[in-house]
């Protein structure tokens, strides 16, 4: 597993655009996610792998603890929060069980506190 990317930015060198197409899986984070682990993102070098799997190597590829704003102690996702993998939510595919592919992108929504 592999990964890179700046922290902080959203997007990657030119040269690393071209390799990322189609041969890696982009993992976005948003919002307080971005926050807490001051990056926008994490490229690994994984693919074929579920939509869970894929976040347990996002964990690993990044030092700060963030899968408890996103899943419950279940292993589910918590009310509110946004998975989408190439702009569609995983609930409109399989769940968490949704297989991930070479270049498809993930993004990484936390559930959002208002009032």
């Amino acid at each position: 597993m592999s990964w890179c990317g700046r922290p902080g930015k959203g997007v990657l060198p030119d040269a690393a655009q071209s390799r990322f197409a189609g041969t890696m899986i982009r993992v976005r984070f948003f919002t307080i996610l971005r926050l807490l682990v001051k990056r926008a993102d994490v490229i690994l070098d994984r693919r074929g792998i579920s939509v869970r799997d894929l976040l347990d190597d996002a964990q690993r590829a990044v030092p700060v603890p963030f899968l408890h704003k996103v899943l419950d102690d279940e292993g589910k996702m918590k009310r509110g929060t946004l998975i989408l993998v190439n702009g569609r939510h995983v609930q409109h595919l399989d769940g968490l069980d949704t297989i991930i592919e070479d270049g498809d992108e993930v993004s990484l929504f936390p559930p959002g506190g208002g009032g």
